[in-house]
């Protein structure tokens, strides 16, 4: 299926980076695709009356917003420069994700880009309370770009568990590599399926009757582990055409393993997905993910499971109607 429509999210019309902006625009055209520059905006001060002048609260927020958008059509001129067909829109909501999470649900993007106002941590970039919202409530998939290299020779690194530990549904690793393969083919990457099972030393502490075999056939069954754990995931890279030159399984845990591989291949682009979904409807990606997202240096990609359903409502209490005046000119 392709992907028509790229929804990027910005967190400052003016300022996002040519870095930045470049891979999105090397994403949306690879894709084919429809850009969709989106910015959320809330302010309680800007409610003040009188803060530009104008009639009142409501007239300030409509005046407020249409500076933003125009900020922002000044970077989709740009892209549209390029080739690129770009439209531009602005909302005020809150809380923020919930208001990025309703305009998904309103345009129904094949994939959001998401620019926050992302905190350094010592060399690396790491997510924010917003971006892991985002990954909580956004039905679609979610790209955070924490890189600010081009994507250049990419490699895309699709970390998959077909074991199906914290109850992920099964179908969620097809989802994770049909995702990672639409990425790579729009930027003619290479792709990279990564896998990291269970230590035989967790079964072995977890299970007594492992514990007393003798050391031989102990050698026996960790070797027909090692096996099954092998094969499921060469099973799951056949069904999507991918060599088994490019499936790399390990024993370990994830958390510490898939940092240094992603680094050792210079990845440009993990596909991690959300495994669980807790009682209020909210994705969970666990302490696995939770751990590896600010510990990657690269751009990271979140997939939900195809039965995800978004606890957002699709009204705001924050919307503002517009006057007749600003309707003949915008659509809040």
């Amino acid at each position: 299926m392709a992907w028509r429509h790229i929804m990027f999210s910005v967190a400052s019309p003016g300022g996002v980076g040519p870095m930045e902006m470049g891979k999105v625009a090397q994403l949306t055209s690879g894709l084919g695709a429809e850009l969709e520059l989106f910015h959320c905006i809330f302010d309680p001060d800007v409610t003040r009356a009188g803060r530009f002048g104008t009639r009142g609260a409501q007239e300030d927020i409509h005046e407020f917003v249409d500076r933003r958008r125009e900020q922002l059509e000044r970077t989709a001129e740009r892209l549209r420069a390029k080739g690129l067909h770009v439209r531009t829109s602005v909302r005020w909501d809150y809380p923020i994700h919930e208001g990025i999470v309703r305009q998904v649900l309103r345009r129904k993007p094949s994939l959001l880009i998401a620019q926050s106002s992302r905190k350094r941590r010592a060399t690396r970039m790491v997510l924010t309370q917003t971006d892991y919202k985002l990954i909580e409530t956004c039905p679609c998939p979610v790209l955070f770009i924490k890189d600010q290299r081009p994507y250049s020779d990419a490699v895309i690194i699709a970390a998959v568990d077909p074991g199906r530990s914290h109850r992920k549904p099964a179908t969620l690793d097809d989802g994770i590599l049909d995702t990672a393969g639409m990425i790579c083919d729009a930027l003619r990457g290479r792709l990279r399926v990564f896998h990291a099972g269970a230590p035989w030393e967790s079964a072995v502490h977890i299970n007594r009757e492992l514990r007393d075999l003798p050391e031989a056939v102990q050698e026996e069954v960790r070797a027909a582990y090692r096996n099954k754990l092998t094969e499921q995931v060469l099973a799951l890279a056949r069904r999507h055409k991918i060599p088994e030159n490019s499936v790399q399984v390990v024993e370990g845990d994830p958390r510490e393993l898939l940092p240094p591989v992603a680094g050792n291949q210079s990845a440009q682009i993990v596909v991690l997905g959300a495994v669980s979904r807790s009682r209020i409807g909210r994705a969970l990606i666990g302490h696995t993910a939770e751990r590896v997202l600010d510990a990657l240096e690269c751009d990271v990609l979140i997939v939900k499971p195809t039965d995800f359903r978004t606890p957002v409502r699709c009204e705001s209490t924050h919307h503002i109607a517009r006057s007749a005046a600003h309707r003949a000119r915008y659509v809040l």
